[in-house]
């Protein structure tokens, strides 16, 4: 099993998050010979209508819908032209189609699409081994947040998601949380190629009052299984700490370049108690995190 097909949603918006989302999905290509599509998702100008108060002229609508048709093309021209820089940078391929592809290595497609954005993405996104998304510091309008969302939530693919370029060697140290959940035993699943090349695996065994006992050595003897030597560590909730507190505290005390754990593993009832381990982990992880729903 290995990384063959990856996916970044670009929208070409004057921050770095399209260059440190493609720049880390071409170093894995790289290092699994994998494809990479850069998916960018241009939004139907005239939806800018369905915004518009009532009272305006179509004259009115007309010039709102043409600011939004030449505000869509700027950044399709910007995602563009960043992607064939990257590409040129890294020395990967960019390709037309996937006939074009080499024999061997990695290569890479600018792809373009128009409609809603998490729509597009929910279904585009459902044939791929990997999903790389940068975190926004500042999301003003929510849909930054709301497109990862969607790649976590739609499309049931693994999301890594990174704050800054990942170094070429990210996963030689991982940390790999294990709640007993259908999610986190989908993680394990998905990082497989990461957990394999890893020099080491921290089985991170994650337990809150209302969770049933949770045992490592299932999870322990399947790695085992696949040719994986893990080390195990458990950690509560109780001990003054969020679960999510612990786990990032734990992920720093073996190093860790790479976490591994599962997303929204909690009903929504149980997150509204007891919090949101996820939603912590995404705003407050130093380090790039794989997460699987």
């Amino acid at each position: 099993m290995s990384f063959k097909s990856i996916l970044v949603p670009v929208t070409g918006a004057e921050n770095d998050c399209d260059t440190r989302a493609l720049e880390s999905a071409l170093k894995l290509a790289e290092r699994f010979g994998a494809h990479v599509d850069a998916l960018h998702i241009k939004i139907d100008p005239r939806t800018a209508a369905a915004f518009v108060g009532e009272g305006m002229t179509s004259a009115m609508i007309e010039s709102v819908i043409d600011l939004a048709e030449k505000d869509g093309e700027k950044r399709r021209q910007a995602a563009h032209g960043q992607f064939n820089e990257i590409c040129d940078k890294a020395r990967v391929p960019a390709i037309e189609a996937i006939a074009d592809r080499p024999l061997s290595g990695a290569s890479a497609q600018f792809v373009e699409k128009q409609g809603n954005r998490e729509e597009v993405l929910l279904m585009y996104g459902r044939l791929f081994d990997l999903i790389v998304v940068s975190k926004l510091k500042e999301d003003e309008d929510g849909s930054h947040r709301l497109m990862i969302n969607t790649a976590l939530r739609e499309t049931g693919r693994p999301v890594l998601l990174v704050e800054d370029t990942v170094e070429e060697t990210v996963g030689n140290k991982i940390a790999l949380a294990w709640n007993g959940s259908v999610e986190s035993s989908r993680a394990i699943t998905y990082s497989l190629p990461l957990l394999k090349n890893a020099e080491t695996v921290t089985l991170v065994s994650a337990t809150d009052d209302l969770d049933e006992e949770v045992h490592s050595e299932d999870a322990i003897r399947y790695l085992a299984l696949h040719g994986i030597s893990a080390k195990s560590c458990e950690i509560t909730g109780n001990s003054g700490k969020s679960t999510a507190e612990s786990l990032l505290a734990q992920a720093a005390k073996c190093d860790a370049d790479l976490l591994v754990m599962g997303a929204y593993t909690r009903s929504r009832l149980r997150r509204l108690f007891f919090g949101a381990v996820t939603e912590e982990i995404l705003e407050s992880c130093p380090i790039p995190v794989l997460l699987a729903h």
